[in-house]
């Protein structure tokens, strides 16, 4: 039985009594690419989703919160750690929009190593972390499989937004959402580009090349704050001469002019698709 709902699956919280947070003032730098998945409390420039969250329970006890969702699935884990830094609590829960009733699966957190860069008790501001969780996957009591998940966060409040820090994290969260690619190209504007100029111009010089031209050419190409087509990189699909494809690539660049995309109202380089029809 399968049902199209978005639903908490069902955990096992362990408490790790007197297991205790090591503090390392020389954790690895959070601006590292690395094995770690990063969350931090800048958020999703999209859609302002939040992965880290800090709760004090009380005057001695705080709750670390590291959440994620691609749209469909989702995993959240929670430290429940005391004033004299002995972690109380963990817990891994996993959700999903589609799921087996009749197969759910429960997760356990066996082991964990958390260090953190400062005491929280004393001071948020700059406060970073790194962890390694050892989750139990277990169906009808039976263990199916042990999974290691390496976490670490980074907390932004009250930084300086022209911090290289800052926008380095910036960056890397439009990359980690789909936003933008490495080259900081927007794969999802809110606002795509459109032609400007003559589309006929263009159909009769491609017309004009020499050898074989399909009916239909299709690409992916980059269209810059300008409203211009980028040289590099441009990717032509189906197979087509070199020397063919040198020659439509100079003519996209030097016979069209586009509306750029947007983002925020904004002028931005997009990537899209084309496909240009010579019949």
């Amino acid at each position: 039985m399968r049902i199209q709902i978005i639903i908490l699956i069902l955990i096992t919280n362990f408490a790790f009594g007197q297991d205790k947070v090591t503090i390392d003032k020389n954790l690895p730098k959070y601006e590292i690419k690395d094995e770690f998945n990063r969350f931090d409390d800048i958020g999703n420039p999209k859609n302002d989703f939040e992965s880290l969250k800090f709760n004090f329970k009380s005057n001695s006890e705080i709750e670390i919160r590291n959440s994620y969702t691609s749209g469909f699935t989702g995993n959240d884990i929670k430290f429940s750690i005391d004033k004299h830094l002995n972690i109380k609590k963990v817990t891994y829960n996993y959700w999903t929009d589609v799921v087996d009733l009749d197969n759910l699966i429960t997760y356990r957190v066996k082991k964990v190593n958390l260090k953190l860069n400062q005491n929280p008790f004393d001071k948020i501001n700059g406060l970073r972390g790194m962890y390694i969780l050892e989750v139990q996957h277990i169906r009808n009591d039976s263990l199916i499989k042990t999974e290691q998940i390496k976490g670490k966060f980074k907390n932004f409040k009250g930084i300086n937004k022209q911090s290289s820090d800052y926008k380095w994290t910036l960056e890397q969260n439009k990359i980690w959402y789909g936003i933008t690619n490495e080259n900081g190209v927007y794969l999802k504007p809110d606002k795509v580009p459109s032609l400007k100029s003559d589309y006929k111009i263009l159909v009769k010089e491609i017309k004009n090349i020499k050898g074989y031209v399909p009916s239909k050419i299709k690409a992916f190409v980059v269209i810059n704050e300008n409203g211009k087509i980028e040289e590099k990189p441009i990717r032509f699909l189906g197979q087509l001469d070199k020397s063919i494809e040198k020659q439509i690539t100079k003519l996209l660049i030097e016979l069209t002019e586009w509306y750029p995309a947007c983002v925020n109202e904004k002028e931005v380089k997009s990537q899209i698709p084309i496909v240009i029809g010579t019949e």
